[in-house]
C-alpha cells in the first residue's frame, strides 16, 4: 500500500472534523508519510505532530485508516532528531572505526533537536545559497546580521522581493548560522500562515500566555511573508507587541514580504514604522549567469550530469525565479527519464514546450511591468511606488498603471494599492493621460507598445 496515497485519503475524510486553523495545523506539508512497515504508519513531522498522532488522536487517524481498509495497527511520527538519531545508528554500524565521541554525538544530536525546534530546513544555508549581483547585497546584510551582537542599526532586518527568489533560504540559514555559533541560543521561524493559526488555535484553547511565552521569550525571531497578516486585525496587534517585547529585550528580529512595508495595502501604519527601523534589503530576479550557477550548483547537489546547452536553454527561457528555474530542471529531468531519452537540448525542448508557453503568460504581472517601464524611463520601482509628483516619475508610474490595467485581471483598486495605496480615481486618470498622451505622440506611442511587446515576449 502506498503511504503518500493512503495519508492523502486520510486527510480527505478528515478535514470535517477538525476546525480548519486546527487542521492547517496539524495536518499541513510539514507532515511528510513516509513508509507503511510491518503495518506501522510512519510520518516525518515535528515535536508538536508527534505529540498529536501518536498520543492524542492517534485512534482517530487509526479509525480513519480502517474505513479505508487499510490494514494499520500504529502510527510512529519520526522527527528530526530521531532521525539524526538513526543516521549515527547506521554510522556505528557501517564503521566502527569512525568512532564518535558521546560528547560529540550529544553536542550533534542537540543541535538537530535545536534546529527542530526552530522550525530550520537543514538544506538552506548560506553555503548552499547561490550568490549573484542579484542578491548580493542581501546575503551580505544577512551574514552581517547573523554574525553580529551589535544590533543597534541593523534590527529589524527587513527582505524583500518577489516570490521564489530565496528570502526564506536567507533567513534559515541565517538561524543556522546563529546556531553554530551559540547552540544556547532560541532560534524560531515561522510562517505568517502558522503565527496565525497558532494565534487562532491560543484563543480558542485559552493558551494565549504559552503561545505569547513561545514567540517572546527567544534571540531570533523570524517571520517569513508578513504582507498576508496585512488587515488581520488580531493578528496584527499579536504581531506588534511580539515585534515590540523582542526588540526591546534586545534580541534579533528579521522579516520577509514579497514588497517593501510602506507598499503593504492594509498594513497598520505603527507596524510599517517598526518594520522599517532597521535594515530594508531587497532581492532582484537572478540574472542569466546567476541562473546557469543555480542550476549547476543542483545537478552538482543531486549528483547529475547535464549537458551545458541543457542549462544554458533552461537558464536563457526561464527569467523570473529560482523556483521555475529549478522546477523546469526537474520537468526535463522527469521526462528525459519516463520517456526513456536521452537528456538533451531536444529533450529539454520537448519537456518545456507547455510550461514555457504558461510561463511567458505568467511572468505578466505588475511587479514585471513596473520593472520594465521602470527600466524604459531610467527610473526605479521604488520610484513607481513612491509618493513623488515629478513628471519624470509620475508619467511612468501612470504608464505602468495604464499598462496593468490592460495586461492583467485586476481591478483599479487593486491597481492603486500595488502603487503604494492610491485610489481607484487616480489609476483612472493615469490612464485617461497615457490614452491622452499616445494619441498626441507616436514616439510616447511606440515606446509604450514596445514595452507591451518585450512583456509578451
Amino acid at each position: 500500500m502506498d503511504a503518500n496515497k493512503l495519508w492523502i485519503s486520510a486527510k480527505q475524510k478528515l478535514k470535517g472534523s477538525f476546525p480548519k486553523s486546527f487542521f492547517e495545523i496539524y495536518f499541513n506539508e510539514e507532515s511528510i508519510p513516509i513508509a507503511i512497515k510491518d503495518h506501522v504508519f510512519y510520518l516525518k513531522g515535528n515535536i508538536r505532530t508527534k505529540e498529536f498522532f501518536e498520543n492524542q488522536k492517534k485512534d482517530i487517524l487509526l479509525n480513519a485508516f480502517s474505513e479505508l481498509a487499510a490494514n494499520i495497527n500504529d502510527v510512529v511520527v519520526m522527527t528530526d532528531i530521531e532521525e539524526e538519531l538513526a543516521f549515527f545508528d547506521t554510522i556505528d554500524k557501517e564503521n566502527a572505526k569512525k568512532d564518535i565521541k558521546k560528547d560529540e554525538r550529544a553536542k550533534l544530536i542537540s543541535k538537530a533537536s535545536n534546529i527542530s525546534n526552530a522550525n530550520l530546513n537543514p538544506k538552506y544555508t548560506f553555503d548552499t545559497f547561490v550568490v549573484g549581483p542579484s542578491n548580493n547585497i542581501a546575503v551580505a546584510a544577512c551574514q552581517r546580521v547573523a554574525g553580529s551582537d551589535d544590533i543597534l542599526n541593523d534590527n529589524p532586518l527587513f527582505l524583500y522581493g518577489g516570490v521564489g527568489l530565496g528570502k526564506t533560504h536567507l533567513m534559515h540559514a541565517i538561524g543556522h548560522d546563529v546556531l553554530e555559533r551559540d547552540p544556547s541560543k532560541k532560534v524560531l521561524y515561522v510562517s505568517s500562515e502558522t503565527f496565525t493559526n497558532e494565534l487562532i488555535m491560543a484563543i480558542r484553547e485559552k493558551k494565549n500566555d504559552e503561545f505569547r511565552h513561545k514567540y517572546r521569550s527567544v534571540d531570533l525571531f523570524m517571520i517569513d511573508d508578513v504582507q498576508f497578516i496585512a488587515g488581520k486585525t488580531s493578528v496584527e496587534e499579536e504581531l506588534f507587541h511580539t515585534f515590540n517585547d523582542v526588540y526591546a529585550a534586545g534580541k534579533k528580529i528579521i522579516l520577509s514580504s514579497d514588497r517593501p512595508p510602506r507598499d503593504i495595502p492594509h498594513l497598520k501604519d505603527r507596524l510599517k514604522s517598526r518594520f522599517i527601523c532597521g535594515i530594508m534589503v531587497d532581492i532582484q530576479a537572478p540574472d542569466y549567469s546567476t541562473r546557469m550557477a543555480i542550476l549547476q550548483s543542483k545537478a552538482e547537489n543531486d549528483n547529475l550530469y547535464i549537458p551545458k546547452d541543457v542549462i544554458e536553454y533552461i537558464a536563457d527561457n526561464v527569467k523570473s525565479n529560482i523556483r521555475e528555474l529549478e522546477g523546469a530542471l526537474n520537468k526535463v529531468i522527469l521526462y528525459a527519464d519516463l520517456s526513456s531519452k536521452e537528456l538533451n537540448l531536444d529533450t529539454a525542448k520537448e519537456a518545456l514546450k507547455d510550461i514555457l508557453v504558461s510561463y511567458k503568460t505568467k511572468e505578466i504581472n505588475v511587479l514585471r511591468i513596473k520593472e520594465m517601464v521602470a527600466d524604459a524611463y531610467n527610473v526605479t520601482v521604488d520610484d513607481l511606488n513612491s509618493k513623488k509628483r515629478t513628471k519624470n516619475i509620475a508619467f511612468p508610474r501612470q504608464i505602468a498603471m495604464y499598462i496593468a490595467r490592460n495586461l492583467l485581471d485586476i481591478s483599479l483598486p487593486n491597481i492603486g494599492d500595488e502603487f503604494g495605496g492610491r485610489d481607484h480615481t487616480t489609476v483612472m486618470h493615469a490612464i485617461k493621460k497615457v490614452e491622452d498622451e499616445m494619441s498626441k505622440s507616436e514616439i510616447t506611442k511606440v515606446k509604450i507598445e514596445k514595452i507591451v511587446s518585450d512583456l509578451n515576449g
